[in-house]
């Protein structure tokens, strides 16, 4: 598997996730392909393409009695290439036949890289890159075919149903009797969270990401009043996390408008609860450094947990075995469709205001599936008056606090 190659006596110029021998020692040509031709990959994805790029490296060690597929990427040699590949698919085949798993994302990752690196390796191997593309190509239109599980389409969109939304709003409140969370410091920072993915739509990566100077404000001459903004960007430097977070694309730095009671909870968390760390992320564990990825995951599974039963029916009904924190981004995109179709904004104007908003590439398909997604009126009703209650109770309780 990769390894995070992180540790204060590293540069920060060559740490991160990478693929390594048995020595461990970095791989040049999966290291070169990772770091220098996929560098605005997100880390999750760099870890998937190195854990493939590894089954790959130990392939053709088993064929060869020696780790050698750096050297015939060298060498450009194609007929050693195509022979370590055979075999590689030959043993993915197996297991997709016995495990029943689909096994192509690990196959498209050794395709692209050995395609890709042949194309680098030099000037000389251009003539047999070429003919040696042809190859990769045939060699993955038969895989797909022979695939035991071909791909299934991707799952419908769905908000989450409005029993759940509700309950969510009661669970996450730092007075109700109803939060699992055991400390008030836990409660506010969770609550910030459940706002952050809820009413923005982050991503789990980008809001693992945010620092304490993310959020930004500038005085407006016009309203003269301040304007509140979140800065969506990578803020990778530094991180000690394992497994590192990351902005997903380009398109995924943004700018975000922030409502005031966003804004005042941000701060009443960051003034009273979130502490000193040594690091400058605005969501810290308990044990002072930023919040790992799993833990996000954990905070959902322990809301999960506390839900009515009649909430948890209901995400059954929707095929959902619990609440992550992708299902919120969901919601998020689905209400945030239904307004723009209120305004009277067009499907198009609509589907463009939404990549914008969360940070979906141009080419990106998922505006078009929001605009096709059907939901019940009720749940923007939830969305708005239980939101505006929450909001009126918080507005009640953060003044007290502050005093």
């Amino acid at each position: 598997m990769p390894v995070n190659l992180a540790c204060p006596s590293i540069p920060l110029t060559i740490s991160g996730i990478a693929s390594v021998g048995r020595l461990g020692v970095p791989r040049f040509w999966a290291t070169i392909w990772s770091d220098v031709l996929k560098t605005k990959i997100e880390p999750s994805t760099r870890r998937k393409h190195l854990a493939a790029l590894d089954r790959l490296y130990a392939a053709a060690e088993r064929q060869h009695g020696r780790d050698c597929l750096d050297r015939l990427i060298a060498d450009a040699d194609a007929d050693g290439l195509e022979d370590c590949l055979l075999g590689f698919l030959a043993q993915l085949r197996n297991e997709a036949a016995i495990a029943d798993e689909d096994k192509t994302s690990t196959w498209t990752s050794a395709i692209s890289f050995v395609t890709d690196m042949l194309r680098y390796a030099g000037n000389a191997s251009g003539m047999r890159a070429s003919e040696m593309e042809a190859k990769l190509l045939r060699l993955d239109t038969l895989y797909r075919q022979l695939v035991p599980n071909p791909e299934r389409p991707a799952p419908a969109v769905r908000a989450l149903p409005p029993s759940v939304v509700e309950d969510l709003y009661e669970i996450f409140n730092p007075g109700s009797p109803r939060n699992p969370f055991k400390t008030e410091t836990l409660r506010w920072r969770n609550l910030l969270i459940f706002m952050l993915l809820l009413r923005l739509g982050l991503r789990r990566g980008e809001t693992a990401l945010l620092l304490t100077n993310s959020f930004k404000q500038d005085f407006d001459p016009v309203s003269g009043k301040n304007d509140h903004w979140l800065d969506v960007e990578e803020t990778n430097d530094g991180d000690p996390r394992y497994e590192r977070p990351g902005i997903k694309t380009e398109a995924s730095t943004r700018q975000l408008k922030l409502a005031s009671e966003l804004v005042d909870l941000e701060r009443f968390y960051r003034q009273n609860y979130r502490g000193r760390a040594n690091y400058p992320h605005l969501l810290i564990s308990q044990k002072g450094r930023p919040l790992s990825l799993r833990s996000f995951n954990e905070i959902f599974e322990t809301a999960t947990d506390a839900l009515s039963d009649r909430a948890k029916q209901s995400l059954q009904k929707q095929g959902l075995g619990g609440v992550s924190c992708h299902d919120l981004r969901h919601t998020s995109a689905v209400v945030r469709m239904q307004r723009y179709r209120e305004q009277g904004i067009d499907l198009d104007d609509a589907q463009g205001k939404l990549r914008k908003f969360f940070g979906w590439s141009k080419s990106s398909n998922m505006p078009r599936l929001y605009a096709r997604a059907y939901f019940e009126t009720t749940l923007a009703e939830v969305w708005d008056e239980k939101f505006d209650t929450f909001v009126n109770a918080l507005k009640r309780i953060i003044p007290e606090r502050e005093n």
